[in-house]
């Protein structure tokens, strides 16, 4: 398979540079920006310059980043510390995500007519509006005071976070994660540093990038088959735009086959039958949940 589909290196490697450079161009043109519109404009590509950096976060996760396990990891961490999470807890919730796609505790589109559809709408609006990403920077802040605080009650009365959470608690991927949320949380001190203490500028980017993040998270899934591998969708979208999505939109072929890199994806769309435009399911999903009928996968 390795040799069949081999990982872009070169290509991963040319993406990882040119973002890094521009993570920090843009917010130090932004913290000396005297307009505030201007200010927003580099904040928006901020968060444009997260989309390639998440999407090789993932190839990382399923070691399609770089053909050498090493490599594949430092490279993994360096994009988290941009991000901000640590690489093995986004790596374990993300191995979680597929083995429970779909599931009751991955619904965020769907409701049962037993459950409180308002409350259903606003599960998936808080989440769509950034509280996505914030609980990514909680779990940085809480894996860093004490690993164990992840693990505690009130976040497991929540369906989706209980699902993500469950198995995390090997001592060894603890440990780990926390020196990792440690780096991020050194690292962005050190990027205020660079910014002269410009809390604002560092911090408008970053809510910027979270609601970029969290309103296109599940966008790939929404309204798919309750299906745990076949549920999400090879959406269309304008092919200069996959210079910054790097094919994420297929992402039907990426559950069917996890392990081939984003480059080759494009060969496992099976048909371009009833595949329909990225952003015509991102307005759908800001619409609010839909009851189902359908049983759990």
């Amino acid at each position: 398979m390795s040799k069949r589909y081999p990982v872009p290196r070169k290509a991963n490697i040319l993406i990882i540079l040119t973002c890094t450079l521009l993570y920090f161009l843009l917010l130090i043109a932004g913290s000396n920006s005297q307009s505030v519109g201007i200010t927003f404009i580099y904040g928006l590509s901020f968060g444009i310059v997260m989309i390639p950096v998440y999407s090789l976060i993932h190839e990382a996760a399923h070691f399609s980043l770089n053909p050498n396990s090493k490599w594949n990891l430092f490279l993994g961490r360096w994009l988290c510390l941009l991000f901000g999470v640590s690489f093995t807890f986004y790596r374990h919730c993300h191995l979680k995500h597929h083995s429970k796609n779909r599931t009751d505790e991955e619904m965020w589109d769907l409701y049962y007519e037993s459950q409180n559809k308002w409350l259903r709408y606003g599960n998936l609006y808080l989440m769509m509006i950034g509280f996505g990403y914030l609980a990514l920077w909680l779990s940085v802040v809480l894996f860093a005071i004490s690993p164990r605080l992840i693990n505690i009650g009130i976040l497991k009365r929540h369906t989706e976070i209980k699902g993500f959470l469950k198995g995390l608690n090997d001592s060894g991927k603890l440990r780990i994660s926390q020196w990792e949320s440690l780096a991020v949380i050194l690292f962005q001190v050190l990027v205020l540093w660079i910014l002269n203490w410009d809390f604002m500028t560092w911090f408008m980017f970053y809510m910027i990038n979270g609601l970029i993040w969290s309103s296109q998270n599940y966008v790939n899934h929404a309204f798919s088959p309750r299906d745990i591998i076949n549920g999400a969708h090879n959406l269309k979208m304008p092919a200069w735009l996959n210079i910054i999505y790097l094919n994420f939109n297929l992402h039907l072929a990426h559950h069917q086959n996890p392990g081939i890199p984003w480059n080759h994806l494009p060969r496992f769309v099976k048909t371009q039958n009833g595949r329909f435009s990225f952003f015509r399911n991102y307005l759908r999903l800001w619409r609010g949940p839909k009851v189902t009928s359908e049983f759990r996968p």
